[in-house]
Parts: C-alpha cells; structure tokens; sequence
C-alpha cells in the first residue's frame, strides 16, 4: 500500500513540472510586465485561456482515456494498441475540429477579441498541448514523475527563452512575440514526447477500444469544458466587457493564487496510482488519512498564499499591472473548494461513470457563467472573483451529493474536510483587515503569525507522523 513519504515524493517532482508549466506566467511575470505593454500582457492571458479550453473542444477529450485504461489494461501490448486507437481517433477528430474553427475564424476573434493570426495560432498550439497531455498520462501511470518534471520544465525554458529573444526582436506586436515563441518550444518538445509516447504505442485501429474510449471520453467533455471557462471565463468576459488590460491585472492576480490550483494537480497526480489501490483493496482507513493529510497541505498553500500573495506580486511585477492583487485571497477559496471537489470527483472516474464529473462541473460551470454575465457589469472584476468562488463551492457540494448519494461510492466523510476548513477560515479571516495596520512590519509580524499558527493548528494531531517522517528524511 501507498507509503505517504513516496506520494511525497511523486509530488515534490510533480510540483516542479507544474511550477514549470501551468505557473510559467507566475515564473516569467518579473520579464514579461516590464517588457510587454499592459494591453500585450492582456492579449496573451486571454490568447492562453481560451486555447485552455479548445484543448478539450478539439479533441472531443478522445485522448483523455489513456490514463484510465492502463488499470484496466489485459498486459503491455493491449496497452499499446490503446494508445494507438486513442491516438488515431483524437488525430481524425482535431484535424475536423480545426476546420471548423477555421470557418468560424471571424465570430471567434469579434467573440475573444484576438485578431485573426492569433486565432489562427490557436491551432498549433493547442496540438502541442494535446500531444503532452498523452505523454503526461502514459507517465503518470508508470509512475515517472521525474521524466515529467525534466519535460516540463525543458518546455517551460525553453519557451521563455525564446519568447524573451524574439520580444527583442519584434518592433510592433509584441505579444505575437511571445505567443510564437511558446509555440517554437512546443515543436520541438513534440520530437521528445512522441519518442516517449512510441514506446507504449502500436499503430492500429481496433473497434473493440472505441465503445471503451467514447463511453469514457464524451462524458468529460462538459466537464473539461466546464472545468477550465470556470478558470477562464471571467477573464475573457473582462477583456471584452471592460478592458484587456484589465484582463491582464485580473490574469496577474489569478496566476498567484493559481499556485494552490498547483498544490491540488501536484497531490492528484501523485496520488492517483495509491488512490486506485485504496479502493479496489477497500483499504479505506488509509484512504481518508492520505485525503485528510493533503487536504491540509492544500490548506497550509492557501493560507501562506492568501497571507502574502499581495507581497509576492508586488515584488514580482510592474507597479503598473498591480492594481488586482487585492483580490488574491478571494481566489484562493475558490481553489481551496476545487480541492474539495476532487475528493469526491475521483470516485466518478473509479465507478467508470464520469457522466457524473460532466453533469457535476457542467454545473458549476453554469453557474459561474450566468453570475459572471449579472455580476461584472455591476461589480466589476470583485464581482468575477466572487464567481469564481461561488462556482467551485457548488462543484464541491454537487460532487459530494453525487459520489455520496447517487453512485453510493465509498466517500471521505465530509466532516473530516469540514472542521480544518473552518479552522482555515479561522486564521485566514483577518488577512482582508490586516491592511486596516498603517506600520508596513508590524502587517508582517501579525500575518507571519497567522501562518505559523494555522501551521501547527492544522497539523497538530499529526505532529507524530510528521516527526517521524522528518527522521526517516
């Protein structure tokens, strides 16, 4: 069964590839806001979230199964020859997909506010996205989180560097600067990826994999979807409705408070191996001691986050893209609840029902969509963060229902996530005051405090587990 130190270790490897990748823009934000316009910096958060959610669209997520199937698997070569399906299959439908997006060219770009060569672009892009994404799931399953932290962050440097020397070396548009020089990274990470790929890879085509990969694919297309305009939706709402620079200072403020979105993606797919291994030896008790433990973890993220959040952008970024960070300790509640949701959403993918993750997150997405179209017109962008929230509050309460209720799967009984929840409003409620302090270090003081006592507060009926695993370190 699961050893918590090597879960640790998956994800301390799976926190490097994450920082490297989905924080790129927290990495480079120092670069990038003194050398890019206000306006440029806007494009290019909007350019990459909607090419987020096409990631799914346009592959209809036919290759979102490969990870599922290797539990399921009957030896190495029927592995292989999934891959092989699954792969032919996204391949047929993105290239369909990417023309009717051609076609629609003109409605996407009055809809996102991009010019057409970025709408253009969101093609090639979003295939190196999708080619990874296969890498990423054949590797996590092999348990290989080193070689996809080495992946990552070749991608990430890569990207950056040569983002930074065509910045230079574009006059005008300096954002399709950028755009081009994540994409020039891209392509030459796909040479790495499909060398890896190969190697659990057959070339064929067989029907018995398709009814697999549809009954387990086209049900989270809503859920990815839904999942990722949740994150997205206010952002480009914000663009159009009030200004892309706006966008840009929301994305900035997002992007801090995204490095909890991190801590959960890290713990999930370090985890995701031992949590299949709880569940079909119905090791239970082990279960809910990993879940209490990461969800304190995520807890301890949120609340150095939410504490300092304010202080890491303004150290970070350009006095001129500051004006959002206030918002940061309102994100990251929202990614506190998304924690919760995977609690209970993993059960959907154990059971082989992921209608339940679409029908769950489609919700949410819902919801975020129609308060976002009320609330940014009257409120602004406080009103989108305060959707942001809400949304993933209702993911978590709908995911609960759902795995407790309707499917009847063994779930974590939600007080266990309930009480260090409340212990974290607790501590957390008086960082939206400290500003109130006029002394700059006493401000400090009070919110290192808060921290240090959350910390111990949270951790202290395991402060046993910990030293030991500190002696075994």
């Amino acid at each position: 069964m699961a050893d918590f130190k090597e879960i640790l270790r998956h994800g301390a490897n799976y926190l490097v590839a994450n920082l490297a990748t989905k924080a790129l823009a927290f990495i480079s934000i120092p670069v990038y806001t003194r050398l890019l316009t206000t306006n440029d910096f806007g494009i290019v958060n909007v350019f990459l979230g909607v090419s987020g959610i096409l990631s799914s669209l346009l592959t209809l997520c036919c290759d979102q199964a490969v990870s599922r199937y290797y539990f399921d698997k009957h030896d190495d070569e029927d592995f292989k020859k999934f891959v092989g399906t699954s792969s032919i299959i996204a391949t047929i439908v993105f290239i369909l997909n990417s023309l009717i997006l051609l076609s629609l060219s003109g409605w996407i770009s009055r809809l996102t506010g991009l010019n057409l060569i970025l709408v253009y672009l969101l093609i090639p892009y979003t295939l190196i996205n999708i080619i990874g994404l296969t890498y990423e799931q054949i590797y996590t399953v092999l348990r290989q989180s080193k070689r996809i932290a080495i992946s990552s962050l070749l991608r990430a440097y890569i990207g950056f560097t040569l983002a930074i020397i065509l910045i230079y070396l574009f006059k005008d548009d300096k954002y399709l600067a950028q755009v081009l020089g994540l994409i020039s990274a891209g392509i030459i990470m796909i040479f790495i990826w499909i060398k890896g790929i190969l190697k659990y890879f057959t070339l064929i085509f067989d029907k018995k994999y398709l009814r697999y990969i549809l009954k387990f694919s086209v049900p989270l297309i809503p859920y990815a979807l839904s999942g990722v305009i949740i994150e997205q939706f206010g952002k480009i709402a914000i663009g159009t409705s009030l200004s892309i620079s706006q966008a840009g200072f929301y994305s900035l403020a997002l992007t801090i408070s995204g490095l909890v979105g991190i801590v959960t993606t890290v713990t999930h797919q370090a985890w995701a191996p031992y949590y299949f291994e709880y569940m079909n030896s119905k090791d239970y008790k082990g279960h809910d001691s990993d879940i209490k433990r990461i969800f304190a973890i995520t807890l301890i993220a949120a609340m150095g986050i939410s504490t300092f959040g304010n202080e890491i952008g303004l150290v970070l970024a350009s006095k001129s893209f500051t004006s959002s960070l206030y918002l940061i300790p309102i994100f990251v509640y929202g990614f506190v609840f998304h924690q919760f949701a995977y609690v209970y959403m993993r059960n959907f993918s154990f059971v082989h029902k992921t209608f339940y993750s679409s029908l769950v997150v489609i919700t949410a997405g819902i919801v975020n969509v129609v308060l976002n179209i009320f609330v940014i017109p009257k409120f602004g962008e406080v009103g989108a963060a305060i959707s942001f929230v809400i949304s993933y509050l209702s993911m978590a309460i709908f995911a609960w229902i759902a795995s407790r209720f309707i499917i009847k799967c063994y779930s974590t009984p939600i007080i266990k996530l309930i009480m260090p929840l409340l212990l974290y409003v607790l501590f957390n409620s008086p960082v939206f005051f400290i500003y109130l302090i006029d002394d700059f270090y006493l401000q400090i003081v009070v919110k290192i405090i808060l921290v240090i006592g959350f910390i111990l507060a949270i951790f202290w009926r395991d402060k046993n587990f910990i030293i030991s695993l500190i002696k075994k370190a």
